[in-house]
């Protein structure tokens, strides 16, 4: 809960002032959201220690700038139309907030920047707390927008970064369910997530036109699953760790299928993967084994 301070007296300034920089040395950076990682915790206890504040501080580069790409945060849009009303308060963590302040606490929309970390919140404020839409830039330039209940993701959000664009729904914090993920090097996940990480089951699609339907586990293709090639060749059975690794059957692009034991070893240098078969599972030497060789784009998991 937050309070006014309004002492005109310099010395309890200074004192308030000491009071706030050693819980400012309390904090615990946030870090940047991660699909594998929860969304920090968003609450800050406010306290104005009678500073003169006129601006939220200096942003920084990646902040700005994506801040001018993305243009302004819709939810709260009525603040650049209507500037009368609103206050700058100081929280106890150093962070300056900008918006509506009723009795002394954030109420209404509002922009909030994390001076430590140099992160960047839009929102809306209800008894002191983000309930409502939201959209967080963080220092790197990373982005996420969704909708927070008590300072928590919660409800259908999108986090973007430099590598990868994910979309879900977050439950305290935490991807949960069904959701999709898009990389930069062309590969999209849909499937399930299980706090934060692809866990579950699901389908990958590679830009070489493999496509991987089955079980995932910590962002792998591990379990059961069934790979298909662009010649209309697949594998149907156990994957570890992204490898072919168990029993299964193999079809070729001739309609060939063989049963059995299969492993597989990727070659990075000629982008070529390589499926060996036998009869038997304990004969793992490569030259008495059949060798399928399959390109690939030259993209892994």
């Amino acid at each position: 809960m937050g309070c006014v301070c309004n002492s005109n007296s310099l010395k309890t300034s200074v004192q308030r002032t000491q009071a706030s920089n050693k819980m400012v040395e309390q904090y615990k950076n946030n870090k940047n959201i991660k699909t594998q990682d929860s969304l920090d915790d968003l609450s800050h206890s406010l306290c104005n220690i009678g500073q003169e504040i006129t601006s939220l501080g200096e942003l920084r580069p990646e902040v700005q700038s994506k801040i001018n790409e993305l243009g302004t945060f819709k939810a709260i849009e009525e603040m650049d139309s209507n500037t009368s009303g609103y206050s700058y308060l100081i929280c106890s963590d150093g962070s300056i907030f900008y918006g509506s302040v009723v009795n002394g606490i954030r109420n209404g929309v509002g922009k909030q920047h994390y001076l430590t970390d140099g992160n960047y919140l839009e929102s809306i404020w209800k008894n002191d707390k983000a309930n409502g839409p939201a959209r967080m830039i963080y220092s790197n330039g990373d982005v996420f927008e969704g909708h927070l209940i008590d300072n928590k993701a919660n409800g259908f959000g999108v986090f973007k970064n430099k590598k990868k664009e994910v979309r879900g729904c977050w439950i305290d914090n935490r991807l949960q369910g069904n959701g999709i993920e898009i990389r930069k090097n062309g590969i999209k996940y849909e499937g399930q997530f299980k706090n934060g990480i692809i866990d579950g089951r699901g389908q990958f699609i590679f830009p070489d036109g493999r496509k991987y339907y089955g079980k995932v586990q910590q962002g792998l293709m591990h379990g059961q699953g069934l790979m298909t090639w662009p010649d209309f060749s697949y594998f149907k059975g156990e994957f570890r760790y992204n490898y072919l690794k168990g029993q299964g059957c193999y079809t070729d692009s001739d309609s060939q299928t063989y049963f059995g034991y299969f492993f597989s070893v990727y070659h990075q240098e000629v982008k070529q993967l390589d499926i060996f078969y036998s009869k038997d599972s304990n004969i793992e030497e490569c030259d008495k084994l059949i060798k399928f060789k399959k390109q690939y784009g030259g993209v892994l998991l």
